[in-house]
């Protein structure tokens, strides 16, 4: 089977969408898998052992539009895949599956347009599940409990820092999505109680991350906190979460990092439920909200301003409410 996938959503649906990637290699261990995705996450895609190939698509830049459509289905015609698994199924990638010259071509029944083969969107109760679910269309025996892989090499620095402590912890504060944001002063906090307890501490997230990343390493100090906010790749901070014990992080894409890389994560949810599928899967992980916040949820992504401009469903999650379930994580792992 030469499979071509295509997942052009953000960063964490790709991620995610690795679980398919994985049990079609383990139903057929030879076949080719080439995945289009957005030029952000080809270099973590190309982390996993069951990627073949990556083709980036800037489906929102230099490959805009109609003709950006054209030429894209041009290169992967030119590739002869015989299968495609449609895991995004907005307008332009179900007319991109139209051009394509794929005699089986598999996607869910929301995303109708030229499929031969269609899967209920339902019944799963993640979307690592929900990914490896369009397996069954060819391997009725597929296993939708699979997980994403992704392998990578830790910095020399960042080893180095690492072996210094028993415990260490790596916190994301960012995230695309501001209401989706813990806040900078409770990650602030969170590090000073969490560092006092002998845990190390590495920050990690882009340039927009660099501001609450130094207020970290001021309060806790240079010896206890490795800063690296814009500092490091995709695939740097993969490795970084690798390396680290546990991984606390909002709902976004270094929770699924490090399902990918097999780091318990502690995932905060503020504006989006767990019941939206993204959160890590049992044995991964764990999630923290306030279930009963009247307000929640907001939105599906998350948005830029709170709706009540309060930001009740997160201010309700207290640091010390963190603190204990990063202390209980860590009991059953040392």
């Amino acid at each position: 089977m030469k499979a071509l996938i295509v997942e052009t959503a953000f960063l964490g649906d790709a991620i995610v969408s690795l679980s398919l990637a994985r049990e079609l290699k383990r139903l057929d261990p030879l076949c080719s898998i080439t995945y289009l995705v957005r030029p952000e996450a080809a270099e973590l895609m190309r982390c996993s052992p069951d990627v073949d190939e990556v083709v980036p698509f800037d489906k929102r830049g230099a490959e805009s539009g109609l003709s950006g459509l054209r030429k894209k289905a041009v290169e992967l015609n030119l590739k002869s895949f015989d299968s495609l698994f449609l895991l995004h199924s907005s307008a332009r990638s179900q007319r991109l599956a139209s051009m394509l010259n794929i005699q089986i071509k598999i996607g869910f029944e929301s995303a109708s347009r030229s499929l031969t083969h269609q899967i209920a969107d339902s019944g799963w109760v993640n979307r690592y599940q929900r990914a490896a679910l369009l397996a069954r269309a060819i391997f009725p025996s597929a296993d939708i409990d699979s997980s994403p892989r992704i392998e990578v090499t830790v910095r020399s620095d960042v080893d180095t820092f690492i072996q210094r402590f028993d415990r260490t912890v790596a916190l994301a504060p960012g995230s695309v999505w501001h209401t989706k944001e813990w806040g900078s002063d409770r990650f602030v906090q969170l590090a000073s109680k969490l560092s006092g307890e002998g845990m190390g501490i590495v920050v990690i997230g882009d340039a927009k991350s660099t501001e609450v990343g130094k207020q970290i390493e001021d309060t806790c100090g240079k010896h206890t906190v490795l800063e690296l906010t814009g500092r490091t790749s995709l695939a740097e901070s993969a490795g970084v979460i690798a390396a680290s014990t546990i991984l606390v992080a909002n709902d976004s894409a270094p929770t699924h990092i490090a399902v990918a890389v097999g780091t318990p994560v502690l995932t905060i949810f503020g504006p989006t439920l767990p019941a939206f599928g993204f959160a890590p899967p049992p044995g991964a992980g764990e999630v923290i909200e306030v279930e009963d916040t009247w307000c929640r949820p907001c939105a599906s992504h998350g948005s830029d301003t709170c709706p009540i401009y309060t930001h009740e469903c997160m201010a309700q999650i207290t640091v010390d409410m963190v603190v204990k379930r990063v202390d209980k994580m860590m009991s059953t792992i040392r």
